[in-house]
């Protein structure tokens, strides 16, 4: 059966249309990348233990604002194992320490701050996520891309494979054709099942993320994001620091500090003890009628002066904390702007390489060239090395152009991620609407 042009036109069609067109869902049950980020926040096993924190961080504040439990005091001296003169002195009394200087409603301030805290790290956990989500997603896309690609070489391979085993019957050729075109085709295959590989162990990560077991199936939405122009540098890096996570959990840190500082010196004060009781008490006199017990009511208040400790070593601590709280938010400002500059260069150059490798030109000239390199083959013009070179180049412009796009794709997920909270068009499964805004923004000059 003689395998004509047509069929070797089809295949190369084929495999260059995966490229150049988009990406698009060839399942009804697909998830895109939005509903994979929502998953993994409703089901993540390392979420969900993050999450504990806020109950952690509200039981303390529930045992901040508890008062010391009273004390009950009784005490019993009599002579009985000594002269055993019926002298005697009881007393039964209640003691209460009174917390001062709002030491209670102090400590409930440092508690509701590692509230806010730990709901900021919570945010902060669903950013990276998110981040880690999209990563193992367009890992995942680029590998069946990949694979999509091998398919297409295997098929014209095995064209080329039995055009060559017919051409050596017919004498044609030598065996060495033959078994060149076997080699190639063996060598394709093998590639084909190291990807195979590949993709189920980024299946796997991903339904880790997702908080699933790493053997479900995965049938994903194969929409890329679109290149769009970008935002302002300045105004993105502007909103990341007002948005990103980190940077309120900073601030808290420092509000944090100064509650811890104005706790210090409420704390100068020890508590207050009042006590209050009865006492009876019986006495003999000697050559005297027995005297009737004698009963009395005692309050008594200890009040401690803070002459040797005035807890000035914890309040040292608390200022130099909240100074190096602010040295860490100068230079997380700063790293935080670098990042997204990084980030932001990498997309803008990767959205070029990507608008000139889409222009179509350079595959329909390669294509063409697969083209007239088999049918010159055919009609013996050429040699087969000469067919597996150009096959090839082919081969190398295509894995570039999808490097090209595995790199971009990472730099908008980098991008997305370091702006944190940010609604960019670019990448809306990376925001979410803002619960808490319990920090306190200053300028650090």
């Amino acid at each position: 059966m003689r395998i004509g042009v047509l069929g070797f036109k089809m295949a190369t069609c084929f495999l260059m249309g995966g490229l150049i067109l988009p990406l698009g869902s060839f399942a009804t049950n697909t998830l895109n990348l939005n509903q994979l980020a929502k998953i993994a926040i409703q089901n993540n096993k390392d979420l969900k233990a993050a999450q504990y924190n806020v109950f952690l961080a509200t039981a303390r504040i529930k045992q901040a604002g508890l008062w010391p439990n009273p004390s009950l005091q009784i005490a019993n001296s009599d002579d009985h194992f000594f002269t055993n003169e019926g002298e005697y002195s009881r007393s039964v009394g209640f003691t209460q320490a009174f917390p001062i200087s709002g030491r209670l409603a102090k400590r409930k301030n440092v508690a509701r701050v590692d509230i806010a805290i730990a709901m900021a790290e919570i945010r902060n956990a669903k950013r990276q996520l998110r981040g880690q989500v999209a990563n193992s997603f367009y890992a995942i896309l680029i590998t069946d891309e990949r694979l999509k690609q091998l398919n297409g070489l295997l098929n014209i391979n095995q064209q080329l494979m039995q055009v060559s085993q017919k051409r050596f019957l017919a004498a044609e050729v030598s065996e060495l054709d033959a078994n060149t075109a076997k080699l190639e085709y063996q060598r394709l295959l093998q590639e084909k099942q190291v990807l195979g590989s590949l993709r189920i162990n980024q299946v796997s990560q991903l339904n880790q993320l997702l908080g699933r077991s790493k053997q479900t199936p995965l049938l994903l939405d194969r929409t890329l994001p679109n290149l769009i122009p970008l935002p302002n540098l300045t105004q993105l890096q502007a909103n990341a620091l007002q948005h990103r996570p980190e940077m309120q959990i900073a601030w808290l840190n420092f509000n944090r500090a100064q509650a811890d500082q104005q706790l210090a010196r409420a704390e100068r004060w020890a508590d207050w003890t009042v006590g209050l009781g009865v006492q009876q008490d019986k006495i003999f006199v000697d050559g005297a009628a027995a005297q009737k017990p004698d009963r009395a009511l005692n309050i008594n208040i200890a009040i401690p002066l803070p002459l040797f400790n005035a807890n000035q070593g914890r309040i040292q601590e608390t200022t130099f904390a909240g100074t190096q709280n602010l040295m860490k938010i100068k230079a997380l400002k700063l790293a935080i702007k670098t990042e997204i500059a990084s980030n932001y260069g990498q997309v803008q150059a990767l959205q070029t390489a990507l608008r000139q490798s889409q222009a179509g030109e350079t595959f329909k000239l390669i294509n063409r060239n697969v083209e007239l390199a088999r049918e010159a083959y055919k009609n013996g013009q050429i040699s087969l090395f000469e067919v597996l070179q150009i096959q090839r180049q082919q081969n190398e412009l295509q894995t570039a152009k999808l490097n090209t796009l595995e790199k971009y794709l990472q730099a908008v997920t980098q991008l997305c991620t370091a702006l944190g909270n940010n609604r960019l068009t670019l990448c809306p499964p990376f925001s979410e609407r803002r619960t808490l805004n319990a920090s306190i923004h200053h300028e650090v000059c």
